[in-house]
């Protein structure tokens, strides 16, 4: 037991770093803010059960605000009573994303082979999954993990799974 945690301390280490930095929100504005995208190839619609699916193809771009994501394919699925939109899934080869901080010109960006793109249920707000060679960096930090979720309204790592490498870089405060 000793030996198995041990064995995680650095990576235990990092995210625990990670969490406690000070977190720069991401623009309050972006969750107003409609999602739109845009597709070079063609759509499809379809409902299964009390969910609407909208697959879109080539060249895949959806934005929220300053949140900018791309990728190959995207599937959007809508509740069918309410067209709230419960989960975005986009993959890519990579898929990125991009992000304005607070009211400043930072940035933070990521990219994998597919992004889960989400609000939280539990009123956590908008919830970035990205799995597949997953890479994160802000502006103090950068993490490689094979998986990692990000709470974008608050620019935390809320958890990863490795194997995972990072950095941090010291801020001023």
């Amino acid at each position: 037991m000793c030996h198995q945690l041990h064995s995680h301390f650095p990576l235990l280490s990092l995210v625990a770093l990670l969490l406690l930095s000070l977190p720069v929100p991401a623009l309050e504005s972006d969750v107003a803010q409609d999602v739109r995208w845009s597709a070079d190839g063609g759509s499809t619609m379809r409902v299964e059960g009390e969910v609407r699916i909208l697959e879109l193809t080539d060249n895949v771009k959806v934005t929220q605000g300053t949140l900018q994501i791309t990728g190959d394919t995207a599937i959007f699925q809508y509740d069918v009573d309410s067209n709230v939109l419960l989960r975005v899934t986009v993959e890519g080869q990579p898929v990125t994303f991009q992000q304005q901080l607070d009211d400043s010109s930072t940035e933070v960006s990521g990219q994998s082979l597919t992004l889960l793109y989400y609000e939280d249920d539990a009123g956590g707000g908008t919830i970035l999954e990205l799995i597949g060679e997953a890479v994160i960096a802000s502006p103090d930090s950068t993490m490689n993990c094979a998986a990692i979720v990000y709470l974008a309204d608050q620019d935390l790592i809320r958890e990863a799974r490795g194997p995972c490498q990072g950095s941090l870089r010291p801020t001023d405060n």
